[in-house]
């Protein structure tokens, strides 16, 4: 027996160690993940914008979010958010995106229905231009639980220029929401 194979088998061992690792996805490896956690003061409807290096802006539920935490069966996402306005009536033209509908940070994108009766309102979380709404969501609504940071996302914002870095230091950055989902976990572990 040659001495070179158990570290030869150690070897690949390690390789294929290594090459279990998935490689990063689309959103890990161009988007940075910012957080507003119990959104208008309700307690664990977080929500997660997704921001590009060129201001654009990708409104999500949170993990942590009742709807994606607990697996909820999401039976509609209506963007009518009220008798006067439909998020779905948004058309945006040009390379300014003209006839974007403007929202503040607390201006509503959807109501989310679950099979349960529970009922969620996603806001958007920073001030800026309303680019679109996945209208995928009125077919398929539970890519909001399924796919909630990929296919299931909610709206996609383009905030102004001269906002942008304040808008997204209004948010908890990726470590600062682990950090406070550790301390909610602690303060109640089996309250969800």
């Amino acid at each position: 027996m040659n001495s070179s194979e158990p570290n030869a088998k150690m070897e690949v061992e390690e390789d294929e160690a290594q090459g279990s690792e998935r490689p990063p996805s689309v959103v890990e490896r161009y988007f940075e993940q910012r957080f507003k956690i119990n959104v208008k003061g309700r307690q664990r409807e977080d929500h997660c914008v997704l921001s590009h290096s060129n201001r654009i802006c990708i409104i999500t539920l949170a993990q942590s979010h009742p709807v994606v935490a607990q697996k909820k069966t999401v039976t509609s996402v209506n963007f009518k958010v009220n008798d006067n306005l439909d998020r779905l009536d948004n058309k945006v033209t040009g390379k300014s995106k003209r006839g974007a509908q403007i929202l503040k940070a607390n201006s509503p994108l959807c109501k989310i229905t679950c099979d349960d009766g529970s009922e969620y309102t996603v806001y958007s979380c920073i001030r800026g231009m309303l680019v679109e709404v996945n209208e995928h969501l009125s077919q398929k609504p539970n890519l909001v639980v399924d796919k909630f940071q990929t296919e299931g996302y909610i709206a996609v914002v383009l905030p102004r220029l001269h906002e942008f870095e304040r808008e997204m230091k209004s948010l908890l950055s990726h470590e600062d929401y682990k950090s406070k989902m550790a301390e909610r976990d602690l303060e109640a572990p089996g309250d969800t």
